[in-house]
């Protein structure tokens, strides 16, 4: 940050008169609430400034932050929505869906967010395959987690059966400061959250949106730009639809470029259901990430890491696909938060796959559907990742 030039010491003086008097004689009350409106993104705040004066923040413990990611496996409502082709998610449908069959998918997976925070709450919660605004509404207010008050954006995209990405953070870490969405295909690079400026005919089928948030950490005034991806599946052959995730990666890589634009640190992290792994042409190529362990140590603030690339090559996976696990789920940060000698930085410079016994069945997780069966037992059909971010 640079700083503004100290203010001479009359000029101190006199403002350290009119504030005495002011205080004195008017009875008036300072208030020393950041007056930053939430729309400016210009800076993060780590000082107090005062006409020119800097004072240091006062002492604090260092603390950590978690981030998770989970693919909840059709996290839909039982209403129909004529929008979307939703049927089969309704008493009357394929899959015989109920709010009482929600309702025990709801507390499943909040439990495993809870576990997942092991001492409390994550801090953020990317979801991945959830229907709308309610579902994540009825989620956050789901026991345990209710106790955590998370705050959410939900996307609203193209995908002909209402597939959207969202994210959670807990109001005690953070404060929303923008929400964008990133359509997959058409001529917007993102739009504000909700607001696609196209017309329902323009965008009919166009396919999902990422979504993209700026958090702002209360301790700190940090700024962390996080985005949530749900990338085109493989339905088709891997082959034959990787062009589409590649598109779909070449735009995000656009998106990356505007934010570090407007960054002088960049706090990056990219999460969710790539529907690829780490090697792949879509992610390593059309993205530009870089598996972590080509960086021996020096990390570039501005290039984007791969923190599931080591796992991928030690056979560990989230997702039971083709009679093998293999690793669609990632999380990507930019080198800012990977620095040895950052005050913000993931702490084992690598994703956590949660796996316990209890979402475990045979080879894979233990998913909430057979064919068009609900499986009450059931949580998802992929396991949640997670990393730890350690601020001091």
């Amino acid at each position: 940050m640079n700083r503004t030039p100290l203010v001479t010491k009359a000029r101190v003086t006199a403002f350290a008169v009119c504030f005495f008097l002011l205080s004195t004689t008017c009875g008036a009350s300072v208030d020393r609430r950041d007056t930053k409106t939430d729309m400016d993104l210009s800076h993060s705040r780590t000082e107090t400034e005062v006409t020119g004066v800097y004072a240091t923040d006062t002492v604090r413990k260092p603390y950590k932050l978690r981030f998770m990611s989970y693919n909840v496996e059709n996290l839909f409502d039982p209403l129909d929505d004529p929008d979307t082709d939703d049927e089969a998610f309704t008493p009357e449908g394929a899959y015989k869906w109920t709010r009482s069959k929600l309702d025990r998918k709801l507390r499943q997976l909040a439990s495993v967010i809870s576990d997942v925070g092991e001492w409390g709450f994550p801090s953020v919660v990317g979801l991945v395959e959830v229907e709308d605004l309610e579902v994540v509404r009825a989620l956050v207010k789901t026991d345990p987690i209710r106790k955590a008050d998370y705050r959410f954006s939900v996307t609203r995209g193209a995908d002909p059966r209402g597939i959207d990405v969202a994210l959670l953070w807990n109001p005690k870490d953070f404060k929303q400061v923008e929400a964008y969405e990133i359509p997959h295909y058409g001529a917007p690079l993102y739009y504000p959250l909700r607001k696609d400026p196209r017309t329902k005919r323009e965008r009919s089928g166009k396919g999902r949106s990422s979504l993209w948030v700026a958090l702002e950490d209360r301790k700190t005034g940090d700024l962390y730009d996080v985005i949530v991806v749900h990338l085109p599946s493989r339905r088709g052959g891997t082959n034959s639809t990787s062009e589409k995730r590649e598109e779909v990666n070449g735009k995000l890589n656009r998106v990356l470029d505007a934010i570090e634009a407007r960054r002088e640190m960049p706090r990056i992290i990219i999460m969710g259901d790539f529907n690829d792994s780490p090697t792949n042409v879509s992610v390593k190529d059309s993205l530009r990430s870089r598996p972590i362990n080509d960086a021996h140590g020096s990390f570039r603030t501005h290039d984007l890491y791969n923190l599931a690339s080591d796992l991928e090559e030690k056979g560990l996976g989230t997702h039971y696909f083709g009679n093998r696990l293999w690793l669609p789920d990632q999380i990507m940060v930019s080198g800012a938060l990977l620095a040895p000698g950052s005050r913000t930085r993931v702490t084992e410079r690598r994703e956590v796959i949660f796996s316990p016994a209890y979402l475990r069945s045979g080879k894979g997780p233990k998913r909430s559907f057979r064919g068009n069966r609900f499986i009450s037992g059931g949580f998802s059909d992929h396991y949640p990742v997670y990393i730890d971010i350690s601020v001091e």
